[in-house]
């Protein structure tokens, strides 16, 4: 007898889980940014919004699909296309030799597509149901990993060059580390509100920040090669492509009083610190293969108006 209660209550409790789930596709738009050695505000140290540069906002576009297991939690993956830029030359210096004058006189840059597909699970801190007009809204954060693919390009001479494959920091050459990966892995943590408009559609606000484990996002991450180690491994004209690529302060400085700071080893990023890139979406979901619930049809949770019944007063009246 204990055994078949249990095998009931096992039943019953998968009945709950079972309703309870829910699933979702929707569409997300929104903006990209990116935090790393060519990404940040200076001074560093700055806290985490103060860092980033609101000029570099451009549009990211994604796809996604969610499925709840109960009220308070649900997987989401998800694709997610963007831009990332960062540029030495918006750095405001107050004084000379200060961070941002070494960042301008630095004179870097980059531009580069991402695209990102992700996994992560969300935890509401509500109870909350797709489509449930009564526990339609609920804050909640997400944790999750993701594989992006990105290929940092600069303006060179009225063309844009892919830099990855010219190692602007001797990647690639004798002596020197091997050329980083165009495809790297990140982990998404953030939080976010959504709210069941209707039955079926759900909109959403949504902030994820991305840590990375690399420091090439941006092409920027240790030392000037040695301008002889170049030359000596490359035919000319693509060495001194690579070169100029690799030290732009001379479009600054051109008779190179403070060539010192870019010289040959010296400091051209900060390895210490991985790159970051971000994401604030807006989207609109529908719920898939829920029917229409007519005691929870009402999208503004109106009390519906009770109708006038007309045998009922006559009756009432003759009495």
């Amino acid at each position: 007898m204990k055994r078949f209660y249990l095998i009931i209550q096992l039943y019953l409790l998968g009945v709950v889980f079972v309703n309870a789930q829910t699933n979702q596709f929707g569409i997300s738009g929104g903006i990209s940014n990116f935090l790393g050695d060519l990404g940040k505000k200076p001074p560093n140290g700055r806290f985490y919004f103060g860092d980033v540069e609101a000029s570099l906002f451009r549009p990211a576009f994604g796809v996604f699909y969610r499925h709840g297991f109960n009220k308070f939690l649900a997987i989401r993956t998800s694709a997610i296309y963007g831009r990332l830029q960062g540029d030495d030359r918006l750095s405001n210096y107050k004084k000379f030799m200060d961070d941002a004058w070494i960042r301008k006189y630095r004179n870097l840059h980059f531009k580069s597509y991402i695209f990102e597909i992700a996994a992560l699970g969300e935890i509401n801190l509500m109870p909350y149901e797709a489509g449930n007009i009564k526990k339609r809204f609920a804050p909640y954060i997400t944790a999750g990993v993701a594989l992006f693919s990105f290929n940092p390009k600069a303006d060179y001479k009225g063309e844009k060059i892919s830099l990855q494959p010219l190692g602007t920091e001797g990647q690639g050459l004798p002596g020197y580390a091997k050329k980083y990966s165009l495809i790297q892995l990140a982990f998404p943590v953030g939080f976010g509100l959504k709210y069941n408009l209707t039955q079926f559609i759900t909109v959403a606000l949504d902030f994820g920040h991305r840590f990375t484990l690399t420091d090439y996002v941006d092409n920027v991450s240790t030392v000037y090669p040695n301008k002889t180690d170049v030359f000596g491994f490359y035919e000319p004209k693509t060495a001194q492509k690579i070169y100029e690529l690799s030290r732009r302060s001379t479009e600054n400085d051109l008779e190179n009083l403070y060539g010192n700071i870019t010289s040959s080893g010296s400091q051209r990023g900060n390895p210490k610190g991985k790159d970051a890139y971000l994401f604030s979406m807006f989207s609109l979901s529908y719920v898939l293969g829920k029917k229409p619930n007519e005691n929870n049809n009402n999208p503004m949770d109106k009390k519906p108006t009770k109708r006038f019944n007309r045998k009922s007063f006559d009756r009432n009246l003759k009495q």
